[in-house]
């Protein structure tokens, strides 16, 4: 296991590497003119001109500069410092007041596909072919099927204009009440994801020969549901659960924005629009490293999961 742990730590050091290389370099290295690339649009000065050149070294020119540009970025990041955004914030400033929103959407997302997407799946591979089963395929087939735009607009117009039932947009008056309905749209893909997974998993399992075993031992069928079934299905949904966590944290650009969540999904899609680079590289160069860890975190719990599975 320590072997496995200290090469997947490489692994990861590698991967953290390359992406924020391809990062840095999509948001930079093929611009012209670095100043304006960081700059976007809005006209540049003498005066901001010269700023920017020396606090982002632009004066080191070819791709010896470029990379002495990257190792500068990513020395400090590796220390914690994200740098400013085009304004002179601390890009570390801007996720410590976004990620309290966005933290608290993808965990009430993450509670709404264990209640309802994992149970469901549980009791739609039990009960294979019944109405449940029939019923549970065709909803996860809806939501799979449903763009995230269009789910979020439909479910704020109805849900929230018209039957009232949840806010519309999020407010800090209404913390749990108005998050529902994002949490909700962020999660749905993952809920009917999770549904079918486990489903498929729980059959799957259910029709092994150590089930049978087991059975023709005596066990009751609680038994061999919850103690062997259960733990033996549930690895490919841990899985599923612990990189989609992961996504469930970067990928709320969209529903943050329809629903005036301002996480860290809409501060990306605000710097996105205003073209602030360093606050781009910044924000994806953190949930790089969310990713590599959830992975990491993943591949650790095989081992609790199922004794049987070994690293070599």
């Amino acid at each position: 296991m320590f072997r496995y742990l200290v090469r997947r730590i490489l692994q990861m050091i590698l991967a953290f590497f390359g992406t924020t290389l391809i990062i840095y370099a999509l948001i930079f290295a093929a611009q012209n003119d670095p100043i304006q690339a960081l700059a976007g649009e809005k006209p540049v000065s003498a005066a901001q001109r010269a700023y920017l050149t020396e606090k982002f070294h632009l004066d080191k020119t070819g791709i010896g500069g470029f990379f002495y540009r990257y190792w500068d970025y990513v020395s400090h990041l590796l220390r914690g410092d994200l740098g400013q955004n085009l304004n002179g914030r601390p890009i570390s400033d801007i996720l410590a007041s976004a990620w309290p929103y966005t933290i608290r959407m993808a965990l009430f997302a993450m509670v709404f596909v264990i209640l309802f997407g994992v149970t469901a799946g549980v009791i739609s591979g039990i009960k294979k072919g019944g109405w449940f089963d029939r019923t549970s395929f065709l909803l996860s087939l809806l939501l799979i099927g449903i763009p995230v735009l269009a789910l979020a607009l439909i479910l704020q117009y109805v849900v929230g204009y018209k039957l009232g039932w949840f806010p519309a947009s999020y407010t800090d008056d209404q913390p749990i009440a108005s998050m529902i309905l994002p949490a909700f749209v962020l999660g749905a893909l993952s809920l009917a994801t999770a549904l079918r997974l486990t489903s498929t998993s729980v059959r799957e399992n259910l029709g092994a020969d150590y089930v049978r075993t087991a059975t023709s031992k005596g066990l009751s069928r609680n038994r061999v549901l919850g103690a062997h079934v259960l733990r033996n299905s549930l690895i490919p949904v841990i899985t599923f659960l612990g990189v989609e966590l992961g996504n469930l944290m970067a990928g709320a650009i969209i529903t943050e924005n329809i629903y005036n969540v301002k996480g860290v999904g809409f501060n990306l899609a605000l710097a996105i629009k205003q073209e602030d680079g360093p606050t781009v590289v910044g924000i994806v160069s953190v949930l790089v490293v969310i990713f590599l860890v959830a992975n990491l975190i993943v591949d650790l719990l095989y081992a609790v999961l199922d004794p049987r599975i070994r690293y070599s």
